[in-house]
Parts: structure tokens; sequence; C-alpha cells
């Protein structure tokens, strides 16, 4: 039995993006893993890692790692996991609209970098440069920018009634320097798991603190 740990990136991002702790955990032999969410809707980014993360347990435990968005689509789908790590990451409650805690959760200067098309798509203003990446390293927060993605998945308005953190081991890394999602929404969701970590970091520890990110993952 191999046990994995697959990565799944937030909005707007690919799997490549955790490359700088993949590094990192595999020196200590760790297998990982990446997925990039179809982001063609919500449903579809569930069911993709549901698949993923069904394909790798079928070969031994899997230890789940999903960054802002992808909480959702992890709550969703993890349920198979040994372990879950959401970093900054939405954890819906249940009873709870996602959609409804929005305002509290992003911060408005980054909600105004977020541009709707006229065909239904999401697109990320390069400006939002400064407020994903304030304290990576420049050069990987340009390469970042130069390939976001567009996408329509969407944040639901109904509750997620049996989210995966609620019977699956799980910590939560709050970003103490994060301008993209409020802070003290992040501690509210880390006080319901099993375990909280605060790291003193942007929206984005896989560039700006991978050493102490992939630390955490490993433990």
């Amino acid at each position: 039995m191999t046990a994995t740990t697959l990565f799944v990136h937030g909005s707007f991002m690919s799997g490549w993006c955790w490359l700088p702790v993949i590094e990192r955990l595999e020196r200590h032999g760790v297998d990982c893993r990446t997925i990039d969410l179809p982001f063609t809707s919500l449903a579809d980014d569930v069911d993709a890692l549901t698949r993923r993360i069904d394909e790798l347990v079928a070969s031994g435990p899997v230890t789940v790692v999903c960054h802002s968005y992808s909480g959702i689509a992890t709550s969703m789908a993890g349920h198979a996991a040994e372990r879950l790590v959401y970093v900054a990451a939405r954890l819906p409650k249940p009873n709870e609209s996602p959609m409804a805690i929005s305002p509290r959760w992003g911060s408005v200067d980054f909600r105004e970098c977020i541009n709707e098309t006229t065909t239904g798509e999401s697109t990320l203003d390069p400006r939002a440069e400064h407020l994903l990446f304030n304290r990576s390293p420049r050069g990987l927060a340009r390469v970042a920018i130069e390939r976001l993605r567009p996408m329509r998945s969407e944040i639901p308005v109904e509750p997620i009634d049996d989210p995966a953190w609620m019977s699956v081991s799980t910590t939560y890394v709050v970003c103490t320097d994060d301008l993209v999602v409020d802070v003290e929404q992040q501690r509210s969701r880390a006080a319901l798991v099993n375990r909280m970590v605060e790291i003193d970091c942007d929206h984005s520890p896989f560039f700006s603190a991978p050493d102490r990110l992939a630390e955490v993952v490993w433990q």
C-alpha cells in the first residue's frame, strides 16, 4: 500500500503552483500528486476530484491538501481520504450557505479584481498579484499571474449537508498576512477541526512559505 498526498489548487490556478512544496516533501519520500480542476462548474470540479481520490485510495491512504476555493470541492469529495489539510480554504459548515458568507470571507479589493465575461466565465485581473502574492518571490508571482485560468465554477448557494471535514481528520492552515481571505474568518473555521496551524505568510504559502507548509503537511 502506498500513501499519497494529493494537492488541489484554488480558483484561477493550476496544480503546478504546488511544485515548491512537492519538491520539499519528495525529499522525505512523500508520494505527491496534483489535479487540475476543470473549472467548468462546481459539480464538474467535485466529480473530477472524487474520481481522482478514488483512484489513489485504491492503492493506499490519501491526504488531500486544498487551497482557497477548492475547500468547497474537497468538502464535497473528500470523504474517502484519510486526512485533509485546508490552506486558507473554504470550510463550509452544514446548514450554511457558502455564498451567503462570501461578503465576510473575501476582501473587497480582491472581489473587485474578478471580472465576469459575457460568456459566463470569471477571470482575474492581473492587479490581483499584490493581493495573492504580497509575500511571495516576484518571479513566481509573475509566472502565476501569466498562467491564470478562467473559470465557470460557482460558490454554491445551497448548504453542503455532509462536509468531509466532519468525519475525516483535518488540519487547517491559517495564513496570517492574507490579503485575500479574512484572517479571522480563517481562524473561525480552524476552530472547528482537529488541528490549527498559523503561518506568517500571504494567501499563497506554496510560494511564500513552502518549507513551513511542507512541514505541516508531512507531520
